[in-house]
């Protein structure tokens, strides 16, 4: 399996340092393709097909995209799954959590379009079209279906987008209509944000827009054990961007308190996606074997640093 690796900024190339080591170590068939760049990675990612991508740093800048969001742009993304659950061995803030976020990746207010109507006024555009609500939420029922899933929640603002929220809720429940071995409902972003703090297990398969799904998707990480299980795949045509959300916090963690379980938890996933289900199963074996023995990072609550860290999953896979 060819594969591009993005290892990111900050810790990043410190953590897919640690990924390179271990699939070495597995013995798992995968080609590495190193960039770290925009343009040559969005050429490897089009090569090959599959990204294990690290977080690039990036300060607002105005009339820029952040580079992730030209990366994802030109590669055509239109879909971010994230699969939030609960590792055993992991601190987290909730239990008995287990729920996968649809994010539609290609419109809302990323599209980009904003100007300024006056001294002092500007305005952005949220941009929906009945398309990517078709896709978004055909992806989800689908997915849900696949396995064996039995809600799916719509996740809006259409008591005050009207118009935009409108549709995407309406579309829902048109494809909702596809699909009645599944229960569908909604909820309005708020008020879920507010559910997921209190009551996050009762939630099964969300499906939101752009701006809602990332918040939503870092809330419900945030109570089922924060970075570690932040992760998520990113689908467009004929590539599948698997990326971690950390990877520029060195100035926070320091050298040595970067966590690369959210980049080994991607590779269990990229493993998967290949069929080497062995090694992927060794792999997500030995990170809750260690995490389990109580060795944590910083951000868990722990004191193990990255190298600490490295060693014990190489440990439990000898």
């Amino acid at each position: 399996m060819n594969v591009t690796l993005i290892p990111g900024s900050g810790v990043g190339p410190q953590v897919s340092a640690v990924v390179r080591e271990v699939v070495e170590k597995l013995g798992a068939s995968v080609v590495w393709e190193e960039v770290n760049e925009l343009t040559p990675a969005v050429e490897s990612a089009r090569r090959t097909g599959r990204v294990l991508k690290g977080k690039w740093a990036s300060t607002v800048q105005v009339g820029k995209l952040p580079p992730s969001v030209e990366f994802r742009r030109a590669l055509g993304i239109h879909t971010i799954v994230r699969h939030v659950a609960n590792l055993p061995g992991l601190p987290a803030r909730a239990q008995g959590v287990d729920i996968t976020i649809f994010r539609e990746a290609s419109e809302d207010i990323y599209a980009g379009f904003e100007h300024k109507s006056a001294d002092g006024v500007f305005e952005t555009v949220k941009v929906t079209t009945r398309a990517a609500c078709e896709r978004i939420h055909r992806d989800a029922f689908r997915w849900a279906v696949e396995h064996g899933r039995k809600r799916v929640t719509t996740v809006h603002k259409a008591n005050i987008l009207k118009k935009a929220d409108g549709m995407f809720l309406a579309v829902g429940r048109e494809v909702a209509r596809e699909f009645p071995q599944l229960k569908h409902d909604d909820v309005i972003v708020d008020a879920l944000c507010m559910q997921l703090v209190r009551w996050p297990q009762s939630f099964d398969v969300l499906v939101a827009g752009n701006l809602f799904g990332d918040i939503v998707s870092d809330v419900a990480a945030g109570m089922a054990g924060g970075v570690t299980v932040a992760c998520g795949v990113a689908l467009g045509p004929n590539v599948k961007v698997f990326e971690s959300p950390h990877g520029t916090s060195a100035e926070v963690v320091g050298a040595e308190g970067a966590n690369p379980f959210p980049m080994l938890g991607l590779t269990v996933d990229l493993l998967r996606d290949d069929a080497q289900h062995v090694a992927a199963d060794r792999l997500r074996a030995a990170c809750i074997r260690v995490l389990e023995s109580g060795l944590h990072s910083a951000d868990m609550g722990g004191t193990a640093g990255c190298s600490a860290l490295r060693d014990g999953v190489l440990a439990a896979l000898a």
